[in-house]
């Protein structure tokens, strides 16, 4: 997730949106930005709301009693670590599973 998606077709909501944060520097309370800052990207207005909802709930994009939004990096850092670790575990178990049945294969000879 750490790596940078470039601008373009192949651009994702969320991905646009916290390019826009960025771009804007809003990373504090003081520097956070409106929901009109991003009237400029390519994304209806349902997709849009619910991207930065999305963003809103997993503490990547704090949202401020102004309705005024900034980046979290601590926010981010934190889901990129819940994503590595939910899908690490798509490789982990069937290593684990494989291991066991050659493993009891092995042992009783089936």
């Amino acid at each position: 997730m750490s790596r940078k998606r470039k601008a373009g077709p192949r651009a994702t909501a969320a991905s646009m949106v916290l390019e826009t944060l960025k771009k804007r520097k809003a990373f504090d309370s003081k520097s956070a930005i409106p929901v009109s800052a991003f009237k400029d990207l390519p994304l209806a207005t349902k997709t849009l709301a619910y991207t930065i909802a999305n963003l809103v709930e997993e503490g990547v994009v704090v949202q401020t009693d102004g309705d005024l939004y900034y980046y979290d990096e601590l926010g981010f850092k934190a889901l990129e670590v819940k994503f590595v670790k939910g899908y690490s575990m798509f490789i982990v178990i069937p290593i684990v599973l494989l291991v066991i049945v050659l493993l009891v294969q092995h042992f009783f000879h089936i």
